[in-house]
């Protein structure tokens, strides 16, 4: 992905890994995509550092809606149905 004009910027986070977890969503989805930037994320300084994902221009649409779906993916589960199974001190 060297040619600047045939890239885009898909998402910005300030975490690396949500960057890397987006990125495995997209390469599941055969998007090819890189993270720039997630060298300097865990780093704090005065001024926050951005991770970026950044994808084929002509990829495009289709990330968007895998990014879409992937942003809501725990939208539809009811934490009240999931078994979180017991605390270590025997509570549940």
């Amino acid at each position: 992905m060297t040619d600047k004009q045939s890239v885009v910027t898909l998402a910005v986070f300030t975490e690396d890994m949500l960057a890397q977890m987006l990125a495995e969503a997209l390469e599941s989805a055969g998007i090819h995509c890189e993270i720039e930037g997630g060298v300097t994320s865990g780093f704090r300084a005065e001024a926050p550092t951005v991770v970026k994902v950044i994808i084929h221009r002509t990829d495009q649409e289709k990330a968007q809606v895998i990014f879409e779906e992937w942003e809501h993916a725990g939208d539809s589960i009811d934490w009240d149905e999931v078994d979180l199974g017991e605390m270590e001190d025997g509570t549940s």
